[in-house]
């Protein structure tokens, strides 16, 4: 089976598990949220967490009870994705402090999560030796140079790549290579593309089969949940 370890897009699709993503808001009533969580089908699972995009001071007491609810669900594997972006307009201040916040939630519920990252890499690594969390981070559609991915695989960190793999010149063309297959997941994300096109781009790359990268992927996914 193929593994989209991140979307935002489910497909109706028996030979895929997919983990798709919540973006928890507690202006949206618990039945909602419930009630998507009830009628997934049992390759679906999903992640949730606060998007850095979409915090909000005034209400992040009530939509941390609510991710702290949702994510006691057995099909929510995930906490994320959640992280620090510098280019968004949320105050940093407050994103590191929200993304610290739920670092401790993830390592409560024992849950691995699923990170945003924009800019922020050194942040992202300072913050992970300081707290020294004992549950795995993954680091979700990278692109980024060689620097820092050596820097995130020295740290534990897995790797998922995604549509970026669909373009010749990419980072991710360029340094697939660099991510020992044990730390790598593929995805993706919000992009008009299927899980399978991912793969193929992969295993390309890799020049080992699909049916190989399908067995490597799903045994870290079993690894970390």
């Amino acid at each position: 089976m193929f593994l989209n370890i991140h979307t935002h897009h489910f497909e109706p699709d028996e030979a895929i598990i997919q983990v798709q993503n919540l973006i928890i808001d507690s202006a949206i009533p618990d039945e909602v949220w419930i009630k998507q969580l009830e009628s997934s089908l049992p390759n679906q699972y999903f992640s949730a967490g606060l998007h850095p995009w979409y915090l909000k001071e005034e209400q992040l007491e009530a939509d941390l009870a609510l991710l702290k609810r949702i994510l006691t669900h057995p099909k929510v594997l995930f906490v994320g994705e959640c992280g620090l972006d510098k280019i968004c307009q949320t105050d940093w201040t407050f994103q590191i402090n929200v993304f610290k916040t739920q670092i401790q939630i993830a390592e409560e519920l024992h849950k691995p999560m699923v990170i945003h990252c924009v800019r922020a890499f050194s942040e992202i690594i300072q913050i992970k030796k300081l707290l020294r969390p004992k549950f795995p981070w993954l680091i979700h559609g990278f692109n980024n140079n060689e620097q820092i991915l050596k820097q995130l695989i020295q740290h534990q960190m897995y790797i998922s790549l995604g549509a970026a793999l669909l373009q010749d010149k990419s980072n991710a063309v360029r340094l697939i290579t660099s991510i020992p297959i044990k730390q790598l997941f593929l995805e993706t994300d919000d992009k008009n593309c299927t899980i399978s096109s991912i793969f193929v781009a992969a295993s390309k790359q890799l020049e080992v089969e699909v049916e190989y990268l399908q067995e490597k992927i799903y045994a870290n996914f079993k690894l970390i949940v």
